[in-house]
């Protein structure tokens, strides 16, 4: 039997990682799961729901550079609408984001954290 894939954790690039756990914990709702012991500044999870990502410093120079905080992924949410609701209360994106239904079937919204990471949070229709 081929092995199983069960989860996928993304690992967001972040410029301070006291910065990115304030916003993620302030702004969008999500706790503190761990955070790395050696060196509590390079590495730490957050959580909200069953939702898990990782994050971990990365140099000025590497967002500079184009390689780090290109991350883009997407979140199933079971209600998109009240979740936009919730961070538009929080002036989390700019007046252009809106949930819209796409053509491949999803209603969804999206935007970038500080630090360039991208956050679509969808479900199907």
């Amino acid at each position: 039997m081929p092995a199983r894939l069960k989860d996928a954790i993304p690992i967001l690039d972040v410029r301070n990682l006291e910065t990115a756990l304030r916003y993620y914990v302030e702004r969008l709702g999500f706790q503190i799961d761990f955070r790395f012991g050696e060196d509590p500044g390079n590495y730490a999870g957050v959580r909200r729901d069953d939702v898990c990502l990782h994050m971990q410093w990365q140099h000025e120079d590497e967002f500079r550079k184009g390689t780090a905080g290109r991350l883009r992924f997407r979140i199933v949410v079971d209600d998109p609408d009240a979740l936009f609701e919730e961070y538009r209360r929080r002036h989390i994106f700019d007046e252009g984001v809106q949930v819209r239904d796409t053509e491949w079937g999803t209603r969804e919204f999206g935007f970038r954290d500080p630090d360039g990471n991208g956050l679509i949070f969808f479900r199907d229709r």
